[in-house]
């Protein structure tokens, strides 16, 4: 009888739209497996909760659903494959390093172990230093970037590499952190033509240089960007993983389009309310910055959930409370972080934002 029931949630799972809701419910289907010691059943659809939360704000089922993967894998290794769940291992390595409760020695365990998978399965290291310069450039350490690029640009892509376009954008990013707009503009033309895609390149690449290019007095220029970054969110207005890119272009909004950036904020900070991670830190310092661009008792109409960690049994916030909300988030993350990460990398972006 339970394989009927799984099979009648998988069927309503190929009639939903959000993925969401597809998570929700194949939660509900793992756990009917597991009762039943459906092994197989349980690690497919394990590793298809989590190519469905990669595409949403914040994946919190997708790393105990991998731990339980790996085990079951290393306990059966005659009943998986193992290269079937490689590409899922990089986007955990991604979560370690946004969860600041997970330690540096961790992290580097959990590297080493994704390395032996890689390097049994005939791929190179180039993935794992992939992730070293994500980690980099988050912390916008310039030391750290070019040790990263280096280890990265001396070893050959395989298809466990990052593809070409987010190759591409982290290199951007190197650039514009080390030596500005102009120089990070041309190393991204590639990508601003489209020569190369993803599921979030050009859209990350673009917003980026918009916030950048504001900075750099390049106002209309800034504004062609902006132009190409809101069409591409709108494409994809469904999918909850721009959340941090659509509050980057809200920012740009804040200092150029105060009405447009009210719009903007209105319907997507109720998305952000993820853990306690990255991109929360990213999201939160830039809306501290960007409420001050408003009257302290401006009003934002905001449609939370009882679980976010913004909801006070209101709808009605004024700017200086969504400030002190996020602006005590950044501090705790940043302290968090660096304890973590044994530097003051996060507190220097703060400095740096005056947050």
């Amino acid at each position: 009888m339970y394989t009927l029931k799984i099979q009648k949630i998988l069927n309503q799972i190929d009639r939903v739209d959000n993925n969401n809701e597809k998570v929700r419910l194949l939660v509900q289907a793992i756990q009917l497996a597991d009762d039943n010691q459906d092994i197989e059943w349980a690690y497919d659809m394990r590793l298809e909760l989590i190519n469905y939360e990669i595409d949403l704000a914040f994946s919190p089922e997708s790393l105990p659903a991998f731990a339980w993967i790996l085990q079951a894998h290393d306990e059966n290794p005659n009943l998986f494959n193992e290269e079937d769940f490689l590409w899922q291992y990089k986007w955990m390595m991604s979560e370690l390093y946004d969860n600041p409760d997970v330690s540096r020695e961790q992290i580097e365990s959990a590297l080493q172990d994704f390395q032996m998978r890689l390097l049994r399965n005939g791929y190179g290291k180039r993935a794992i230093y992939n992730e070293r310069l994500s980690d980099a450039l988050v912390q916008k350490d310039n030391d750290l970037i070019q040790a990263a690029l280096e280890a990265v640009n001396s070893l050959e892509r395989d298809d466990m590499s990052d593809c070409e376009a987010c190759e591409m954008d982290a290199e951007v990013s190197a650039v514009l952190l080390r030596e500005g707009y102009k120089a990070a503009y041309e190393k991204a033309r590639p990508l601003l033509e489209k020569q190369f895609t993803c599921a979030h390149v050009p859209l990350r690449t673009t917003v980026n240089l918009t916030y950048a290019a504001l900075r750099a007095d390049a106002g209309e220029q800034a504004a062609e960007l902006a132009a190409q970054a809101e069409m591409e969110i709108y494409k994809k207005e469904k999918d909850s993983s721009i959340l941090l890119s659509a509050i980057k272009l809200a920012a740009y909004y804040a200092k150029t389009d105060l009405s447009k950036a009210k719009e903007w904020f209105e319907r997507f900070i109720p998305w952000a309310d993820g853990p306690a991670d990255r991109s929360m830190f990213q999201i939160a310092c830039l809306l501290v910055e960007s409420m001050e661009a408003f009257d302290p008792q401006e009003s934002f109409t905001l449609d939370l959930s009882e679980t976010h960690s913004l909801y006070r049994g209101q709808n009605s916030f004024t700017a200086t409370e969504i400030a002190v909300h996020y602006r005590e988030l950044a501090h705790s993350l940043a302290a968090r972080f660096d304890e973590r990460n044994g530097n003051n990398n996060f507190q220097k972006q703060l400095s740096m934002a005056a947050i």
